[in-house]
């Protein structure tokens, strides 16, 4: 496989790594000042734009919760609801990957 076709393939992973580590950054930013609550809440410092949109997504997500001038904390109980989303996800994506890996082998053998 050259180089030419192997990076495209390569941007999904290179992606969901990237989203992982913002995310990372974002809640270890907030655990770390123990922003818990409204009290709390802290301005991020987030030189990044893809930091940026990935707050965003915690906070549609509800593991980040906005408080007033631009900060925010971390809710502990959503962070659990994302990450499980998440996984649960991961999980039927992976089911159908296999799925079709299985229908494309039985329709292979099938034809010959």
């Amino acid at each position: 496989m050259s180089a030419a076709t192997l990076v495209p393939s390569l941007m999904p992973l290179l992606m969901v790594v990237a989203m992982r580590r913002a995310e990372a950054r974002i809640y270890r930013q907030l655990a770390d000042a123990q922003a818990l609550t409204a009290e709390s809440a802290i301005q991020l410092p987030l030189q990044r734009s893809f930091d940026r949109r990935r707050l965003q997504g915690l906070v549609k997500g509800g593991a980040v919760r906005p408080a007033a001038d631009s900060r925010h904390f971390l809710d502990p109980e959503g962070w659990d609801e994302f990450q499980r989303s998440r996984r649960r996800r991961g999980l039927i994506a992976l089911t159908i990957v296999v799925a079709l890996v299985g229908a494309v082998l039985a329709v292979s053998f099938a034809m010959q």
